[in-house]
């Protein structure tokens, strides 16, 4: 299993530590998250996507450059 850690910004700021096979379970993990909300998606020191939930169970990806 592969280690992965989520950063939720939010007015108090949260990190999630998870182990997967794969980044995709991030959506899983972050499922209950608010709209609106802004997540980084982290493999150790490198980052592997930057999302905003927009409704249900919608997360827009965001360009990491």
């Amino acid at each position: 299993m592969r280690a992965f850690h989520l950063l939720i910004d939010e007015a108090e700021p949260r990190r999630i530590d998870f182990h997967a096979e794969g980044p995709d379970h991030a959506f899983q993990i972050a499922r209950n998250e608010n709209q609106g909300v802004n997540v980084t998606l982290w493999e150790g020191e490198r980052l592997l996507a930057r999302m905003t939930k927009t409704e249900a169970n919608v997360w827009k990806l965001h360009p990491l450059g």
